[in-house]
C-alpha cells in the first residue's frame, strides 16, 4: 500500500542487538538503525502484563490509570528501541504525508528474528504524542512468505464462518456452550442482516473438524481453545480433543494441512484463547499464528493473552462487522480494538489481539450481491444440529443449569487473582500508592479477599513513610536542616530507610554550623572581635571547613592584633610623656627616675584612636575669650546689627565687620584647638558653622538672594546640630560648652523674624558669650590635660 511504513527488524551482530530498516514509507527514503533490547526481560514480564490486562476488565474505581503503567512502560520501551532517530524521523514524516493525502498510515512490522514474535508489539506507545500506535493506525505483523492470493476473494454474502471449540478434559475447563453463545451474540447483527453465517463443528476432535471443513465453503475459521509453543521444534501447537477426550497437541503445520481440505482454503483464521484465569504462561498462540501464515493462511488474528468474555465479544463484534462491510483485515482489527476499548471503560484488553499477515494485500474478501437473511431453522450442511450434538458432561458437583454460573464465578475469581497479583507486584516494587489503590479496588469487589486487607494497610503505612522520607529529602535539598533532621528522626527505626540515621546526624551537624555562623556574623557586625574568635573555635570543632565564613575570623584576628599594637603604642607614649614632665630631683628622690620610666597602668583605648597634635593651651583659651567678646559686643549692639542686616546702613558697617569676622575667627580658633570636641567630624562641623556665619554676617540677609540665604542658614543649623550631638560623649564641661554653642549657632534661624530682635539677642549672642567663657575656662593654660588628647 502507498501509505504503509514497513519496518524490517532483524538480529544484529551480537546477542541482544537488533537492526531496523525502513523497507518503504510514504515519506520515502530507507532509514536504518540499530538498537539493543533485553528480550528476556520483557518476556519475563509477560505474566505481569497479562495479569494487568486481564484485571483491567474488572470495573473497579481508580483501577485502570494505575494498572496501565506496566503496559505503557513496556510499550514505551519497545517504541524507543524500534524508532531510532532516523527511523522516527521517517515515521513522523510519513504520518504527515498520509494526512496530506487524506489516507491512514499503516504500520507493518517484518519480524525476521524469531524471538521477537512473542513480544507485545501492540503496546507500542509514542511518548511524544502520548498515544498507542495501534489505536490510531492499523498495526500488523508481516510474515515473510509468498503471497498466493494477490486479489481479494469474490464472494456472495453471507460470509461463512466455521466455529471450532476444543475443550480437552485434561486442560483448564472450557464452557463450550458459553463460548458458542458469546460468539453468536457478537455476530447476531451481521447474521440477522444476512451478511454473516456462523456454524459450529460438532466437537473439537480431528474427525469432527475435518467433516465440518468438507461441508464448506468456509471463508473464516474461528478456533476457541488452548495453544502453546514447542521449543524443540520451534513451532506453535493447538490442542484438539483426542478420542478419549484428552488433549491431542497438533503442530501448526498439521493443522494447516487439516484446513487445506476446505475448498476454497479459508483466507482468515481467528485463534481465541479461553477466558479462564488458570491459563499457563506458555499458553500462547503467537507461534501458531506465525506458523499458519507461513504455511499458507493469508491472515491470522490471535490472542496473545487470555481474554475476558466481554472483551472477546466486543472484539469479535467489531472485527467481523468490519469484515462483513468490506474492510481490510488490518482495519477490521483496529475496529475490533476500538470496540474493546468501550467495554468496560478503561480496559486494556485491546492489546490482546495480534494480527499476522502474508503478502502485501490485506483486503481478503470482496462482497458482491445483496445479502439474504437466513431461512428460519436452516442448518449448514455437514454440521450436526445442536439437538443431535453429543451432550457434554458437566463438571462433577454441578448441574447443567449451574455450569454457566460456575464458569462465570471461575472467570470472576481469575480476574480477582489477576488484580491481587498486580497489587502484590506493585507492593514488591515499592510503588506503595499504586499498590494501596489496587488492594482497595480488590476489597471493593470482594471484601475480605485473602490477606488483601493486611497488605493494603501495610501499603498505606509504607506509602506514608515514603512520603515522609522524600519530604525530608526535599527539606535537605532546600537546606532546611531542622525540618530534614526531624523527618529523618522519624524513620530511623524503619528497615526500608537504612540511611535515615546518617542523614539525620548530617542535617543536625549542618544545622549547628548554620546557627554558629549566624552568631559569628552577628558579632562581626557589632565589632565584637573576641566573640567572633570564640565562635570560630566552636565552629572548627563541628566543621573545620566552615570555621571562617566570608573570612570574618581572619578579619577578627587582624582587628585584635591592630588593637593590641595601638594599646602598646599608647602605653609607650604615656610613659614618655610622664618621663618628660616629671620634675627630676634625683638628689631628693633617687628612685624617682626609675618610677617615671616604668609604664603606668593605662586605661583601654579604642583601636582606631591616634595621637592629637600638641597645641599650646593659650590657643583654646584665646579662642574662648574671643568668642565671649564677640557675644558681648553682639548682644550690646543688636539693634545696629539688625539695621545693618536688613538696611545696610553705612554707619553700622564697622560693627558689622567686627561681628562678621569676630565670631567666625573665634570658631575657627576653637576648632583648631579641638574645642568643644577633638573628633575630626566635630572640628569640621565647627568650621562649617564659622564659614556660614561669616557669609551671613558680612553679606546681609536683605542683599542676598532668598535661595542663597536659606541655604547658608540651613548649613549653619545642620553644623550646629552636629556639634551638639558629637559633644554628647565628651566630658561634662566640654559637653556643656558644645551643647550651648550648638544651640546658639542653631538660633541663627531667628534672624529671619525681623520683628523680634530681642529674641535673637537672647538666643544667639548670650549663649555665644556663655560658650566662649566655658571654652576659656576649660582651656586655661594652667590645666595641662587640655594640651593634648586622642582624636577619634
Amino acid at each position: 500500500m502507498d501509505c504503509d511504513i514497513e519496518l524490517e527488524i532483524g538480529s544484529g551482530s551480537t546477542l541482544g542487538e537488533y537492526t531496523v530498516h525502513v523497507v518503504q514509507a510514504p515519506a520515502g527514503g530507507h532509514a536504518s538503525g540499530s538498537f539493543t533490547l533485553d528480550v528476556d526481560s520483557i518476556l519475563t514480564r509477560r505474566s505481569e502484563l497479562e495479569a494487568t490486562i486481564l484485571a483491567s476488565s474488572v470495573a473497579a474505581r481508580r483501577t485502570t490509570p494505575v494498572m496501565e503503567l506496566p503496559v505503557r512502560a513496556a510499550g514505551q520501551e519497545l517504541f524507543q528501541a524500534l524508532f531510532t532517530r532516523e527511523v522516527y524521523g521517517t515515521y513522523r514524516a510519513s504520518l504527515g504525508a498520509a494526512q496530506h493525502s487524506s489516507q491512514q498510515l499503516r504500520v507493518v512490522l517484518r519480524l525476521a528474528a524469531p524471538e521477537l514474535a512473542a513480544l507485545p508489539w501492540e503496546t507500542l506507545f509514542d511518548p511524544e504524542t502520548e498515544s498507542y500506535l495501534c489505536q490510531t493506525e492499523p498495526l500488523l505483523r508481516h510474515i515473510p512468505a509468498p503471497d498466493y492470493h494477490v486479489n481479494p476473494l469474490e464472494i456472495t454474502p453471507p460470509l461463512r464462518i466455521l466455529g471450532i471449540v476444543a475443550a480437552p478434559r485434561d486442560l483448564p475447563a472450557l464452557d463450550v456452550e458459553t463460548e458458542k453463545r458469546n460468539l453468536s451474540q457478537a455476530l447476531a447483527g451481521p447474521v440477522s442482516e444476512g451478511r454473516v453465517e456462523l456454524a459450529w463443528a460438532a466437537d473439537g476432535t480431528w474427525d469432527s473438524v475435518q467433516s465440518a471443513l468438507l461441508a464448506g465453503p468456509w471463508h473464516i475459521v474461528h478456533f476457541i481453545g488452548h495453544g502453546d509453543y514447542d521449543y524443540r521444534s520451534d513451532e506453535g501447537r493447538i490442542a484438539l480433543e483426542g478420542p478419549d477426550g484428552r488433549s491431542a497437541m497438533v503442530r501448526a503445520v498439521r493443522f494447516m494441512a487439516l484446513l487445506s481440505i476446505a475448498a476454497p482454503r479459508p483466507r482468515l483464521v481467528v485463534l481465541n484463547s479461553c477466558s479462564s484465569g488458570e491459563m499457563s504462561q506458555s499458553d500462547l498462540f503467537a507461534g501458531t499464528a506465525a506458523s499458519l501464515v507461513r504455511s499458507g493462511i493469508n491472515a491470522v488474528a490471535a490472542m496473545q493473552f487470555a481474554i475476558s468474555d466481554s472483551a472477546a465479544i466486543a472484539f469479535a463484534h467489531g472485527f467481523y462487522a468490519a469484515i462483513a462491510n468490506g474492510r481490510a483485515v488490518d482495519e477490521a482489527a483496529r475496529v475490533g480494538r476500538i470496540s474493546v476499548m468501550a467495554s468496560p471503560d478503561g480496559t486494556l484488553e485491546w492489546v490482546t489481539p495480534a494480527l499476522y499477515v502474508r503478502g502485501g494485500s490485506t483486503r481478503l474478501f470482496r462482497l458482491a450481491g445483496v445479502p439474504k437473511p437466513p431461512a428460519a431453522g436452516a442448518e449448514p450442511p455437514g454440521i450436526l444440529p445442536p439437538a443431535t450434538q453429543p451432550p457434554r458432561t458437566p463438571p462433577a458437583g454441578t448441574t447443567p443449569k449451574q455450569e454457566p454460573r460456575a464458569q462465570d464465578e471461575r472467570t470472576r475469581q481469575a480476574q480477582l487473582r489477576a488484580l491481587y497479583v498486580q497489587a502484590s507486584a506493585e507492593l514488591r516494587t515499592r510503588h506503595f500508592e499504586q499498590a494501596a489503590e489496587l488492594f482497595e479496588d480488590l476489597l471493593t469487589l470482594q471484601p475480605g479477599y485473602r490477606d488483601a486487607e493486611a497488605l493494603r494497610t501495610a501499603a498505606l503505612h509504607r506509602h506514608g513513610l515514603s512520603e515522609r522520607y522524600w519530604e525530608a529529602r526535599e527539606a535537605e535539598d532546600a537546606e532546611d536542616w531542622a525540618a530534614a533532621a526531624e523527618g529523618y528522626a522519624q524513620l530511623e527505626d524503619e528497615p526500608d530507610y537504612p540511611d535515615a540515621s546518617a542523614r539525620r546526624r548530617d542535617c543536625e551537624r549542618r544545622l549547628r554550623v548554620a546557627e554558629l555562623q549566624s552568631e559569628l556574623r552577628y558579632h562581626a557586625h557589632g565589632g565584637n572581635w573576641q566573640a567572633v574568635l570564640d565562635v570560630a573555635v566552636e565552629l572548627a570543632a563541628v566543621d573545620p571547613g566552615a570555621a571562617d565564613p566570608e573570612g570574618l575570623a581572619t578579619a577578627a584576628r587582624a582587628e585584635l592584633k591592630r588593637a593590641e599594637e595601638t594599646r602598646k603604642a599608647e602605653e609607650r607614649q604615656e610613659a614618655g610623656r610622664r618621663a618628660a614632665e616629671e620634675p627630676r630631683d634625683t638628689a631628693r628622690d633617687p628612685g624617682k627616675d626609675e618610677r617615671a620610666a616604668a609604664p603606668p597602668p593605662a586605661a583601654p583605648a579604642a583601636a582606631e584612636r591616634k595621637e592629637a597634635p600638641q597645641w599650646p593651651a593659650w590657643v583654646g583659651f584665646g579662642g574662648g575669650l574671643l568668642l565671649a567678646l564677640a557675644g558681648i559686643v553682639g548682644a550690646l549692639a543688636v539693634t545696629d546689627y539688625y539695621w545693618y542686616v536688613y538696611k545696610m546702613d553705612s554707619d553700622a558697617i564697622p560693627l558689622a565687620v567686627a561681628l562678621g569676622l569676630l565670631i567666625p575667627a573665634a570658631l575657627c580658633t576653637m576648632a583648631v584647638a579641638g574645642f568643644p570636641t577633638r573628633k575630626i567630624a566635630g572640628r569640621l562641623a565647627v568650621i562649617v558653622a564659622a564659614l556660614a556665619s561669616f557669609v551671613l554676617g558680612w553679606g546681609g540677609l536683605e542683599r542676598m538672594a532668598v535661595g542663597t540665604a536659606t541655604f547658608l542658614t540651613v548649613m549653619q543649623c545642620l553644623a550646629a546640630a552636629a556639634v551638639g550631638i558629637l559633644c554628647l560623649r565628651e566630658p561634662a564641661p566640654r559637653r556643656a560648652a558644645g551643647v550651648i554653642l550648638g544651640l546658639a549657632l542653631f538660633a541663627v534661624a531667628l534672624a529671619w523674624i525681623r520683628s523680634q530682635p530681642l529674641a535673637f539677642q537672647l538666643a544667639y549672642f548670650l549663649p555665644v558669650t556663655l560658650a566662649g567663657l566655658l571654652a576659656a575656662w576649660v582651656s586655661r593654660p594652667w590645666q595641662e590635660r587640655n594640651r593634648r588628647g586622642p582624636v577619634d
